[in-house]
């Protein structure tokens, strides 16, 4: 294996760069390398595109403080539920499952998937052990 490292002086060049590596790609006759030079073009692409939200709203304070009133209408289960910021909904969960309810029924009110519920629940296991 060698690894080699280019400087590229901006996004047109990484362009560039990459529609090199998919026409040598496609006079490769190793379809592993070949497979190989297509990855290492579709990642320059990625790296060459400008950053964009995917969010239509504004993203929220790293360290915003907490709605104790939000939660604790979650874990009432008072409607409208209002909607809560990452480490409210894992507070709520928290709460939720000190109850006993189900995964399903935590996600539904807190607005996340069960399969996060039940990783939530796992890390908590993990730290408390």
């Amino acid at each position: 294996m060698i690894e080699i490292t280019i400087r590229l002086k901006g996004p047109a060049q990484a362009r560039r760069l990459a529609t090199l590596l998919r026409t040598l790609a496609d006079t490769e006759s190793d379809r592993g390398q070949a497979k190989t030079y297509r990855g290492a073009a579709r990642r320059l692409e990625h790296l060459a595109r400008p950053f964009r939200y995917t969010t239509t709203r504004p993203p929220r304070p790293a360290h915003a403080e907490l709605d104790e009133e939000a939660v604790q209408r979650v874990v009432k289960g008072l409607r409208p539920l209002p909607e809560l910021s990452r480490a409210e909904a894992r507070i709520a969960c928290w709460r939720l499952t000190a109850r006993r309810c189900s995964a399903p029924e935590i996600a539904a009110r807190v607005g996340v998937t069960p399969r996060t519920v039940n990783r939530w629940r796992a890390e908590d296991k993990a730290v408390t052990r």
